[in-house]
């Protein structure tokens, strides 16, 4: 079951995954792990934390939104209970 809570198809799942599903190499991932387990401060704590942070971080550049927030627990914590 997807987001929809009803049974889907093989096919369905096989494309919302596809959908969702980005190859990256090996040495970049090697270079995320480093940058997580050198920097204990940061708030993500896993692969896939870090690679949204990121990709947030970008797309607020890309946006105009410049504002450079270093995500830290506190500044994560703080966004977390705006929501």
């Amino acid at each position: 079951m997807a987001k929809t809570g009803k049974p889907q198809t093989y096919n369905d799942v096989i494309n919302a995954l596809t959908a969702q599903s980005v190859i990256i190499p090996a040495e970049l991932l090697e270079k995320i792990d480093a940058a997580i387990n050198g920097n204990k401060q940061l708030s993500c704590k896993t692969r896939e934390q870090f690679i949204e942070d990121a990709i947030t971080a970008l797309l607020q550049t890309l946006s105009g939104n410049h504002k450079q927030e270093k995500l830290t627990k506190e500044s994560k914590n703080k966004k977390i209970k705006k929501r």
